[in-house]
């Protein structure tokens, strides 16, 4: 493992399976950290096809999993029997966990804009978080702060009182076919005690890079990392 210099830490592992089991280890030093101070675990976590290793190696710890709770960051708006449900993905992931508790997002209303009241009322209970695990598209998005999204400076209000918004990503050529979707703010990732970023591949880490020179509403990305600065780590392999 090597540490890159940056604006904040980068740090790259010799294999995907090394930053996969660097990310299990990080959530679960977290947990036990809450653990430790009496209190629930709370962890929220991103979906797509990366991180699903490195989450079935944490549901694998030996915790206490009836003292952990864990959100989505973002999710498509489709039931949780659908094809791109990133619930579904994370119900796999930790079917070895014990006892622990998954809040999904989508709820049986047609739009995600109809379930926001109801789904804000969920995560305001559960923030802040212990550590939240973040992606990054090839655009630069991470959660569903897409660059073409009408909703987005909404999302990335600092000042915002809301805990999720319903996104119509319509407009972004990476969302579909999945233009509607729910996906957690910057307030709520801003006050996480850590973000883990998991990449892999050359392009992913020059995007990245780049995202550090370009305007949040072109990088969104960039929103979390200037939020949490050395509260941020990302976790790369080629």
């Amino acid at each position: 493992m090597t540490a890159s210099v940056t604006t904040f830490p980068l740090l790259s592992f010799a294999s995907r399976p090394a930053a996969e089991a660097a990310l299990a280890d990080a959530l679960e030093a977290g947990v036990r950290e809450a653990h430790a101070m009496g209190r629930r675990a709370r962890i929220a976590l991103s979906g797509g096809s990366s991180p699903e290793p490195a989450y079935r190696a944490f549901a694998a710890k030996d915790l206490n999993w009836s003292q952990v709770d864990v959100a989505l960051v973002d999710d498509r708006w489709v039931d949780v029997d659908q094809p791109g449900s990133n619930q579904a993905m994370i119900e796999r992931a930790f079917a070895a966990a014990d006892g622990v508790t998954i809040f999904g997002m989508k709820l049986p209303t047609e739009s995600p804009k109809q379930a926001e009241a109801e789904l804000d009322v969920v995560y305001r209970a559960l923030r802040p978080f212990d550590a939240i695990v973040l992606g990054m598209g090839p655009d630069a998005h991470t959660a569903s702060w897409f660059p073409a999204s009408p909703d987005l400076v909404a999302c990335l209000d600092p000042t915002g009182s809301a805990t999720v918004l319903g996104i119509d990503a319509s407009l972004a050529p990476v969302a579909a076919p999945y233009s509607e979707r729910m996906t957690m703010t910057l307030p709520v990732v801003s006050e996480a005690q850590q973000i883990l970023i998991l990449l892999f591949g050359a392009d992913k880490k020059q995007i990245l890079q780049q995202a550090l020179d370009a305007p949040v509403t072109h990088a969104p990305i960039k929103a979390a990392i200037e939020a949490t600065g050395t509260r941020c780590v990302a976790l790369w392999a080629d």
